[in-house]
């Protein structure tokens, strides 16, 4: 679980320092962003950590990005598509496998036992499909591997976040 949230809390924690680095306020991101309740109940459902849930994960994740999307400039947009691509990749490595498989070269790096399973992940055997969109990233300081998927949702927060916090130009300013 303590994973999950350092995983979970990091992305928001680097996007919005790097909002600020590049001149964003925090405050900028209210007006921004609609239904953040669906970011909160997404995650709420996300840490009791149940893969029959992911399906329901990813439903609440998507319905955010369309309730936001059409009032997003082309740059949060992007960064939407960013994540959402991440999540697609993570959801196709699921239901191809049943379950997110990882690497037993990987999880050895992190100290994970190589045959372990939980009800979200299996280690990859001979039957494996698209190893390479499952876990197979390891992040030895959090005995934790990640999916290439993981990484682009990372990443997709992180700009999400540090491009919502940059000040709306008025009309008069894009005018000219």
């Amino acid at each position: 679980m303590a994973e999950f949230l350092v995983l979970a809390l990091l992305p928001v924690v680097f996007g919005i320092a790097l909002g600020h680095l590049t001149g964003g306020r925090l405050v900028e991101v209210a007006g921004r962003f609609r239904a953040l309740w669906l970011l909160w109940l997404a995650c709420a459902v996300q840490a009791l950590q149940m893969r029959a849930l992911l399906p329901v994960v990813f439903a609440i994740g998507l319905a955010w990005l369309v309730v936001n999307l059409r009032a997003w400039p082309s740059s949060l947009r992007w960064a939407g598509f960013v994540a959402l691509t991440g999540a697609t990749c993570n959801g196709i490595a699921i239901a191809l496998n049943g379950r997110m498989p990882y690497s037993r070269a990987a999880a050895e790096l992190v100290g994970v036992p190589p045959g372990a399973a939980t009800s979200k992940n299996a280690p990859a055997d001979s039957d494996t499909r698209l190893l390479f969109l499952g876990d197979v990233i390891p992040v030895p300081a959090l005995h934790k591997i990640v999916s290439v998927g993981d990484v682009l949702i990372a990443l997709g927060v992180v700009l999400l976040l540090a491009l919502a916090m940059q000040p709306v130009k008025s009309r008069k300013e894009v005018m000219g």
